[in-house]
């Protein structure tokens, strides 16, 4: 006997995939406002003498980057391979690690507590690494897969591979300009996602309004 479920299910799945993937540019202002760390680090130390203050307030970029993560993957729903799936739930781990590593350091003080383990940077950093990673392979499956276009995935692996040698080494002030580098390759993949978004969108609705209600065109 035929399943209907499934069938019934599946324009329910597409039309949550459309909505979502609307979430992709989000990742924008999370890349702009990972990229303004170094800055935001000065201000902090600037008016407050500590870093901390920044710190506290830093959860809101890998955030955005996660919601927009979300929407990227849905982006590409049926048309992307395993290694997207695989770079996609890597990187989702990843920066859910490095908020609550983030969260756990500066807002509860974990690391004040168990001074020798450091539980709450050891998990920052992992999720660091983890979120490199993840992008990185996220970033060559969809260009090689072509679900997302090479005038984004290109520059996006090129900033995600110098956020992993950022995070992966101490490089003083090069460290400094790769971390940038990594926020800035998120917001341009948000950027050009968006417009390609607002570009199929356009496209699709002149199509429907070029035609009759019976399907005739009207040109």
């Amino acid at each position: 006997m035929t399943r209907l479920v499934p069938k019934r299910e599946e324009p329910v799945k597409k039309s949550f995939s459309r909505i979502v993937r609307w979430a992709a540019p989000v990742c924008c202002p999370g890349g702009i406002l990972w990229a303004l760390s170094p800055l935001g680090i000065y201000l902090s130390t600037l008016k407050f003498k500590t870093p901390d203050v920044f710190w506290k307030l830093f959860p809101s970029a890998p955030l955005l980057l996660l919601v927009g993560l979300i929407g990227l993957y849905a982006y590409q729903t049926g048309r992307s391979g395993k290694w997207v799936k695989v770079g996609f739930v890597a990187t989702l781990i990843g920066l859910v690690l490095v908020i609550a590593g983030d969260v756990g350091e500066f807002w509860f003080r974990v690391d004040d507590i168990y001074l020798m383990m450091a539980p709450a940077y050891r998990t920052f950093r992992i999720g660091l690494l983890l979120s490199a990673v993840g992008s990185l392979v996220f970033g060559l499956a969809a260009a090689r897969a072509r679900t997302i276009s090479i005038v984004g995935t290109l520059p996006f692996v090129i900033g995600v591979w110098a956020g992993l040698i950022s995070f992966s080494k101490n490089l003083q002030h090069l460290g400094t300009g790769l971390w940038v580098a990594f926020g800035v390759a998120w917001a341009w993949l948000g950027l050009v996602v968006l417009v390609e978004l607002v570009f199929f969108s356009w496209t699709s609705w002149k199509s429907k309004g070029s035609k009759t209600p019976g399907g005739a065109s009207l040109e």
